[in-house]
């Protein structure tokens, strides 16, 4: 009886086992796998297209496009996917989880796009491969000297260069605490390796050069005017990368 009881209470188990399983090889047999594969290459064919239409102006694949933005070669190896949706969507919550993701005001006003859009966009943007030549990153060359500077500078001045950092774009090639560009030295530690003289003398002339390559970068080279700097607001901004120590 006993065993009887044992056979008729894990008969049912098993085959609520076998239809779960069932189920489980189902969700991954090669037709569902090939379904969702071609669902990615979709959406990333369709972000591919409004790419070009609304973003190649401003921002290069590394093949092709703008220089006014960042180079967006290889980003799927340094951003989520999520991460790049939540940079475009105009979705509120979206919008306010990247605030919270990164941390700062934005670098410059940037176009968002709806929820769809931004998925299709950011599926492309995550596949797009690093230059195989990589880039040459180079630091800021002294241009010119400029009158003795305050070494004591007040809050203030650090304050002003603070936000000048970033509303200014500086970011879109340098980075700070892991966020920002990848085609400049880091801020992080700047002012114990170079005095706030260095700092404002090297507010001139950025350089990005794609490595061993005759596009678009290779040849136009500078990509921050010199001039876009008052030099109030160099000041500022040597004041507050010479406090990071």
């Amino acid at each position: 009886m006993n065993g009887l009881i044992s056979f008729r209470t894990i008969l049912p188990l098993a085959i609520v086992l076998g239809l779960v399983c069932t189920s489980v090889s189902a969700k991954n047999s090669p037709a569902q796998k090939s379904n969702r594969t071609k669902a990615v290459d979709s959406s990333r064919n369709e972000g591919a297209k409004l790419f070009k239409a609304n973003c190649q102006n401003c921002h290069s694949t590394g093949e092709s496009g703008g220089c006014l933005g960042p180079v967006l070669a290889g980003e799927g190896s340094r951003r989520s996917k999520f991460f790049i949706e939540s940079r475009i969507s105009n979705d509120p919550k979206m919008v306010q989880e990247f605030l919270r993701a990164y941390g700062h005001a934005e670098l410059m006003p940037h176009m968002r796009v709806d929820s769809i859009a931004a998925k299709k966009l950011a599926s492309y943007v995550a596949s797009l491969a690093a230059v195989e030549s990589g880039f040459d990153v180079k630091s800021h060359e002294p241009q010119k000297k400029r009158a003795q500077l305050n070494n004591g500078a007040s809050a203030q001045s650090i304050a002003n260069g603070k936000r000048l950092v970033y509303e200014r774009g500086c970011l879109m090639c340098h980075s700070f605490g892991g966020m920002g560009g990848q085609f400049a030295p880091a801020f992080d530690g700047i002012g114990a390796r170079h005095s706030k003289e260095f700092i404002a003398e090297s507010i001139s002339s950025a350089e990005l050069f794609q490595g061993n390559s005759g596009r678009e970068y290779g040849a136009r080279g500078l990509v921050m005017p010199p001039s876009s700097f008052s030099e109030e607001e160099i000041e500022s901004i040597a004041s507050y990368l010479s406090s990071l120590k």
